[in-house]
């Protein structure tokens, strides 16, 4: 199943607050990153509905960015109870959504994988040559959005079983 990002976003805040690890935005980026492509190798579609953007230090997803951005390179406290578009009319709360405990087992694989490491070693990693990040950043003309194809054919061969 598909979720908004901060859906996403708040469980991996909530598995940083649990193990009392600090999480940036940053960090928080690129577990959502590495929490998408997991779920494109494990059950061939992505988790998060929104599309990732190819900014300067890796994938982003703005809505996130957004959200957090007023935490800096510091650590998020807690989630943010966000408002989300249902149909383009209708607004409900992040929390009001219930995650499918499969979905929420990928969330939990990305943070045991992602959690000891600095986000700037994790942003490292999104820069690889030839990852998707890397081709949308470094296209010409560059793209703005990183390429749901592209994150599922690198997650394919990234991820061995």
């Amino acid at each position: 199943m598909q979720y908004p990002a901060i859906v996403v976003a708040n469980e991996i805040i909530k598995l940083a607050n649990a193990e009392n690890i600090d999480i940036t935005p940053m960090k928080l980026q690129k577990i959502l990153y590495l929490a998408n492509g997991i779920q494109y190798k494990r059950k061939g579609e992505k988790l998060i509905r929104e599309k990732f953007e190819a900014w300067n230090y890796g994938p982003v997803i703005r809505t996130v960015y957004s959200t957090y951005k007023d935490c800096k390179g510091n650590n998020i406290n807690e989630p943010i109870d966000d408002l989300i578009y249902t149909d383009g009319l209708n607004f409900i709360k992040s929390s009001s959504i219930q995650m499918e405990d499969a979905d929420f087992n990928i969330i939990k694989e990305a943070w045991d994988n992602a959690k000891n490491l600095d986000a700037f070693t994790l942003s490292a990693w999104s820069h690889n040559k030839n990852s998707p990040w890397d081709k949308a950043f470094n296209n010409n003309p560059k793209s703005v959005y990183i390429a749901d194809e592209d994150i599922k054919s690198y997650f394919n061969e990234f991820i061995s079983q």
